[in-house]
């Protein structure tokens, strides 16, 4: 099992503004951690994620659905009132059964 602790949207000084760039960045971690892992993104089995915005769901399951097509692991989604950083609008972590 590969356990991705929560993956913030950041990429070095960079936060994008927009969620839906928030919540690619996100995924783009999250894929670059399984692949060097040696295991594909299809053996997602559980994700956590935390919005700070209920109107962020459509982004959301726009962006999943074009990253993991039909792959639909189990998941938890919860809005929160904040995140580490004011600006980050999103985070996710994730278990991967690597086989």
């Amino acid at each position: 099992m590969l356990i991705i602790s929560g993956q913030t949207p950041q990429k070095d000084d960079y936060i994008p503004e927009d969620i839906t760039e928030q919540i690619e960045l996100v995924v783009e971690k999250i894929n670059a951690i399984i692949l060097e892992n040696h295991t594909l993104s299809k053996n997602i089995v559980k994700m956590n994620v935390y919005l700070t915005n209920a109107d962020f769901l459509g982004p959301l399951s726009n962006v999943l659905s074009n990253f993991y097509g039909d792959n639909k692991p189990a998941m938890t989604l919860v809005i929160v009132a904040g995140l580490i950083h004011p600006k980050f609008k999103v985070e996710i972590d994730s278990i991967v059964a690597i086989k």
